[in-house]
């Protein structure tokens, strides 16, 4: 038996530095982007959650074809140098936009925005899915997998926490040269240093390219097989349980992630000195991270990511509790809430990788799964703008409502009855994060951790 490759930590941060530049591009554009347009800009609210939500969705129908198009690049060298390339380009000029927008008025404001946040979400999804299924090849075990997901997602918060520590409004020009800095940085170390997939594991010639190698094959035929190759690992019922579980967990973050600005400064009358607090938040994340991937190996990913989903639990009650300057519970909040999100960074991705290896379909498929992956990601990221902000307008949300004489009057349950803002940023994702733990509980997915065959468990239909 051929013995596998020690990973360095050499290894590991030429693979993990390319994460910095796409957590410094994420979490601008659904933490910052929706109030930065609809208080700066003077943009509705409700505009802003229709444009996050149209722009996502439009760029998660091509993420599953992306992953099928790096699929079929098996046997032309690295297959996943040409989509990070590509997205390079794209970043920078979207990201540009999204910064600098082009206009006079709101409704200019908007349309600019619209087609920056195309422009990046198209780039995003290159790099990502490339980023990600490169990684998935790297790992020989669970250890390994999450390692390197959690040096990926860990540096990766180290490009979030600088830009949440940061308003945009005032510093996007800063922002922006050391995201272009270490996105370029990042892409070289990844292309030039890192170690490279295993070629061995991939096709020589890629099946699923097969339709597309044949002169004589029909258009219609050619679509056929590329829709049945894109949605052939949703056949895969592990693979169908774990997306149901992402979805929920991450449209349970995704929410309160959109409206934390809202409830800092309208609810606990946080100013941009106490951004802090997020920075707090992040560090913790990438900090557990060590302890996730150490207790993934004792226990087991899923039962690991499952204690993650607990400890989050009591959070979304103390945040409803909370008022006007409780700049101390809000801090215990992010901390607590910190540690359970060093699970979701490095052990979802984890479980996608080894269902890969379980499913028979290391170095093959790889960017298919992936790319279905970020698809329910945006669709996340894209549902949870649209539903807050809407769902804020709505109901006549104000940013003074939680300081008005007659709201401080109210007990707590009045308030929860009369603030959109509670309901949205707490008590909507606690019931989505529960769901998820049940999901999850039901899943059998926690079996993973005693099997060492590459059968594939509850992998058909």
């Amino acid at each position: 038996m051929n013995q596998l490759p020690r990973t360095s930590a050499k290894d590991l941060l030429n693979y993990g530095l390319l994460g910095w530049a796409l957590g410094a591009v994420a979490v601008p554009i659904y933490i910052q982007v929706p109030y930065l347009y609809s208080r700066i800009y003077e943009v509705p609210s409700a505009w802003v959650g229709i444009i996050l939500l149209l722009s996502r969705l439009l760029d998660a129908v091509l993420d599953p074809a992306i992953g099928l198009w790096v699929d079929r690049r098996s046997g032309q060298g690295n297959r996943y140098a040409l989509p990070l390339l590509l997205a390079v380009p794209l970043l920078l000029l979207g990201m540009a936009g999204v910064f600098f927008p082009v206009g006079n008025t709101p409704t200019e404001y908007a349309a600019s925005l619209m087609v920056s946040l195309i422009v990046v979400h198209l780039g995003y999804s290159f790099a990502s899915i490339a980023y990600q299924a490169w990684g998935a090849e790297l790992g020989h075990t669970d250890k390994e997998r999450s390692t390197y997901v959690a040096v990926r997602e860990g540096v990766g918060i180290l490009g979030v926490v600088f830009a949440v520590s940061l308003a945009l409004e005032t510093n996007a020009g800063l922002i922006f040269t050391v995201f272009a800095v270490m996105l370029v940085l990042g892409m070289f170390l990844l292309l030039k240093f890192s170690p490279k997939p295993d070629r061995t594991a991939q096709q020589a010639a890629s099946p699923f390219a097969e339709t597309f190698n044949n002169a004589q094959a029909s258009a219609a035929a050619a679509i056929r097989k590329g829709f049945a190759d894109i949605v052939q690992p949703l056949r895969r019922k592990n693979f169908r349980k774990l997306m149901g579980v992402f979805l929920c967990n991450g449209l349970a973050a995704a929410l309160p992630a959109t409206l934390v600005p809202f409830y800092m400064r309208d609810r606990l009358g946080l100013g941009d000195s106490d951004q802090w607090v997020l920075a707090v938040y992040f560090l913790v994340g990438a900090a557990s991270t060590v302890f996730w991937v150490w207790l993934a190996s004792k226990i087991g990913l899923a039962r690991s990511w499952l204690l993650g989903m607990v400890l989050s639990i009591p959070a979304f009650i103390i945040v409803v509790v909370l008022g006007e300057g409780d700049l101390a519970g809000y801090l215990f909040v992010c901390v607590v809430t910190g540690f359970a999100l060093g699970a979701d960074l490095s052990l979802p991705a984890a479980l996608v990788a080894r269902l890969i290896e379980e499913n028979g379909e290391r170095g093959k498929t790889e960017g298919t799964y992936f790319g279905l992956w970020n698809w329910i990601n945006k669709f996340n990221l894209a549902l949870a703008p649209s539903f807050a902000l809407g769902t804020l307008q709505w109901f006549s949300y104000s940013a003074d409502m939680a300081k008005t004489e007659s709201y401080q009057n109210m007990g707590l349950l009045q308030q929860l009855a009369n603030d959109p803002l509670l309901w949205v940023y707490a008590l909507v994702p606690c019931a989505l994060k529960l769901l998820a733990i049940v999901l999850l509980g039901r899943s059998g997915l926690a079996s993973l951790n005693r099997t060492t065959s590459n059968t594939a468990i509850g992998s058909t239909a």
